[in-house]
Parts: structure tokens; C-alpha cells; sequence
């Protein structure tokens, strides 16, 4: 009996031992991540060539394209990696029947350097662009109502911002899904190093 106390007192050392080691890293409460810029644009697909097939001409449509350039800025310690950062997108656009449809996704951002301009983006493909605005052909980013992003360490609001808008437009809403990940596109091969890593969903 002994013996299994010594093991659980021992198994609950360690496991301190390890919270404690995760709890190094420290964010500011709503202001530790600053968003510095969000960008917006019409991305065409991106044409690659391949040996040993036959070559197949298509016209490129268009993505919608944010982009999020961020710092892990008051950190402690100052030069410390955030091993995890959570980015909720929202993104409101105009359907081809004057409604605003809110469209979200979570990205999970790994091993972030604090003090270094780093950058996030996701993507709308150009089929779900076509299904709510009716032209599945090209592109008006003018469609787009507001933009914004949440950013979140261990569950805590650390970092935010809104483009085109002063406000949360989601708030209130039933966001749906169609926002989609870097690594979920043609894009997620191109500028690897621009971008901050992302965790696998």
C-alpha cells in the first residue's frame, strides 16, 4: 500500500513538474498578440508543372485571399516561442441576395516567435465564392462586408482585430463553415517560410 502511495505521490510530482513547464511561456490578456495588419484580395489558383503527363490548359478562378500580419509582442520572457496560438477567422460577405453570410474556421499556430512579424492567411475556394455570390467565374472583393480574428492562448482572448468594419459583425450570428486552412489549398506549398506553421486538424 505504501509502495502505490509513494507511486501516485511520485506520478503527481511530475505531472506539476510538467504543468509547470508549459506555463513558462506567458501571454498578455487581450493585448499580448498584436495584429498589425489584415489584408484582403482575390488570389487566381496557382498554375504548377509536372513531368510525365499530359499538360491540361484551364483557365485560373479566383480565391479569396486574408492575410493577418501579427508579433507575439508582450511576451514574457521576451524572447520566448508561443508553442500554440489559436486564430478564429470571421468573414461576412454579401450574398447574391443582399444577405450577410458569416463564414468561420479555427487555425492552430505553432511554435510562434515572440518579437517577429509573422504571418497567418486563409482561403475561400472559388466554388463556395460562386454558390454565394452567383458567379463562379471571378471574383469582387467588394462583396466582402467585414473581416475579423480572435486570437487565443490556453483559452484566453490575447490579440484581435476587424478590417472594413469597426465592430464584431459575428456576434449574434451562426457563423457556418467554408473558411479554409493554408495547408487545405493549392496555396499551402507556396511561401512556406512566410508563414507561421500549422497545426494538422
Amino acid at each position: 500500500m505504501m509502495k502505490n502511495f509513494f507511486k501516485i505521490f511520485s506520478l503527481t510530482i511530475f505531472a506539476s513538474v510538467i504543468a509547470h513547464g508549459q506555463s513558462q511561456v506567458q501571454v498578455k490578456a487581450g493585448s499580448g498578440i498584436d495584429i498589425k495588419k489584415i489584408e484582403i484580395q482575390a488570389q487566381p489558383t496557382p498554375i504548377f508543372q509536372a513531368g510525365g503527363v499530359k499538360d491540361k490548359k484551364f483557365k485560373p478562378r479566383d480565391w479569396l485571399e486574408v492575410e493577418v500580419t501579427f508579433e507575439a509582442k508582450d511576451v514574457a520572457p521576451r524572447d520566448a516561442v508561443v508553442p500554440e496560438l489559436l486564430f478564429r477567422y470571421y468573414i461576412g460577405m454579401m450574398d447574391e441576395e443582399g444577405k450577410v453570410v458569416v463564414m468561420t474556421t479555427d487555425i492552430t499556430h505553432l511554435n510562434v516567435e515572440a518579437g517577429e512579424e509573422t504571418f497567418s492567411a486563409v482561403y475561400v475556394s472559388p466554388s463556395t465564392l460562386g454558390k454565394l455570390t452567383g458567379d463562379f467565374r471571378s471574383f469582387n472583393p467588394n462583396v466582402i462586408k467585414g473581416v475579423g480574428v480572435e486570437v487565443y492562448y490556453n483559452g484566453v482572448l490575447v490579440g484581435g482585430g476587424v478590417e472594413l468594419t469597426s465592430k464584431k459583425f459575428w456576434e449574434g450570428q451562426n457563423p457556418t463553415a467554408g473558411v479554409l486552412s493554408r495547408s487545405e489549398t493549392p496555396f499551402g506549398i507556396l511561401w512556406i517560410d512566410r508563414y507561421a506553421d500549422e497545426k494538422k486538424k
